[in-house]
């Protein structure tokens, strides 16, 4: 009788063991996923920091497209530069004085990321930058709309990853910017500081399953798109009788 309660035993347990396996296994994928999360956020958080501290309007801003180069005239990009932030941070193998690799890893380069690895034909960057007069959106640079990574960086067979799904299947999956005037607008207090500026840095982020667990990977979409922004105040967009030339 108690051999045969231990051979149930075994036969319930070899029954159960894939479940608990498969619990496990996707536990530890969302812990994974909630992490990339909240690294990315961390980022446009630090982007956008460093994007309030600049005038996008300054004359010594001009189309330098070197993560590398931050100080000395001309070695300045108000937009490109806020994308170095997700950059790789630096890594001492690399002989970046000569510029040794190709020119897509010495140029972006010496950011803050050490967790993501955005790809360059499916992940995007954008920033935008927003004048607010008397609590409506009066104005927004570039004024053609987003300033966009993918359209700015060296890998010219992919532009407005933004746009696109994850697998590139679909070109125009998102039609509009999600973060325009009207969003804006809808922040906006009748009761707060009339005239302002504001910075809105955006990641577009492709997500793909780490363990790629039987059954979790087939319910849930892989890869999937992740949509992460930070808005900071931008005291050099606020409004000025000067008119502003980006």
């Amino acid at each position: 009788m108690k051999s045969f309660k231990k051979g149930q035993s075994l036969v319930e347990f070899a029954v159960m063991l894939p479940l608990l396996l498969l619990l496990i296994l996707g536990v530890v994928e969302v812990v994974i996923f909630v992490g990339t999360y909240i690294n990315l956020i961390d980022l446009t958080r630090e982007a956008a920091r460093y994007a309030s501290t600049n005038d996008p309007f300054d004359p010594t801003f001009n189309g330098d497209k070197d993560c590398r180069t931050n100080t000395g005239p001309g070695s300045l990009n108000f937009y490109y530069d806020i994308s170095c932030v997700f950059s790789p941070l630096a890594n001492p193998d690399y002989d970046l004085s000569n510029c040794t690799l190709n020119t897509n890893i010495c140029k972006w380069h010496d950011g803050f990321n050490s967790t993501e690895t955005f790809n360059s034909a499916t992940d995007d960057i954008l920033v935008t930058v927003f004048t607010v007069t008397d609590n409506v959106v009066t104005d927004h640079w570039p004024q053609t709309g987003p300033w966009v990574w993918s359209n700015n960086d060296y890998d010219t067979a992919h532009s407005d990853n933004w746009q696109r799904s994850c697998d590139g299947t679909n070109p125009t999956e998102i039609a509009a910017p999600l973060m325009d005037a009207a969003y804006i607008n809808n922040y906006m207090e009748s009761g707060s500081q009339p005239s302002k500026g504001f910075v809105v840095v955006e990641a577009f982020f492709c997500y793909h399953q780490v363990l790629g667990a039987p059954i979790i990977s087939q319910l849930l979409p892989d890869p999937v798109k992740l949509h992460v922004y930070t808005i900071m105040p931008l005291p050099a967009a606020q409004p000025s009788a000067t008119p502003k030339t980006p």
